[in-house]
């Protein structure tokens, strides 16, 4: 939320929330993607209510996410002989996309835990992703998932 990097009591960014509040925005939810060769795509979404539930903040933010994923495949598609995830990393990432902690994930594919850790942190790292989030969102991105 932008309330908080810039908290409306300070007046340093007096001007900032008299311009939201001109254009009717109490409050606004960022999502920004990073890519290869300095590429960035941010999206933000303002609203007249900023008293959104936790979990819609969340889901705001994670649809936002998908999108400028998905935007920066424009600028910059990947290409699928690029990414060479193991089949393990693309099936640990895949349990990651629908909510698994690593230790469900071990039992599921009968590994240990810290081997999952290691599978989803080579993934995440292939795909150039800073967190488990982003690399889920771009496994989505290059359609992979």
């Amino acid at each position: 939320m932008f309330t908080d990097f810039a908290p409306r009591d300070q007046a340093s960014y007096g001007t900032y929330w008299e311009a939201m509040s001109e254009a009717g925005i109490a409050d606004a939810v960022c999502a920004t993607s990073y890519g290869r060769h300095r590429t960035n795509a941010s999206l933000h979404l303002g609203f007249r209510d900023p008293d959104l539930a936790p979990g819609d903040t969340l889901a705001i933010q994670l649809a936002g996410l998908m999108l400028t994923e998905r935007l920066m495949t424009f600028a910059a598609p990947p290409d699928a002989d690029e990414i060479k995830l193991t089949d393990r990393e693309r099936d640990s990432l895949a349990w990651v996309a629908e909510g698994k902690s690593d230790w469900e994930i071990s039992k599921i594919l009968g590994v240990a835990e810290s081997t999952i850790r290691f599978h989803v942190d080579n993934g995440r790292k292939k795909l150039g992703a800073v967190n488990r989030a982003q690399a889920v969102a771009r496994l989505a991105a290059a359609r992979m998932l």
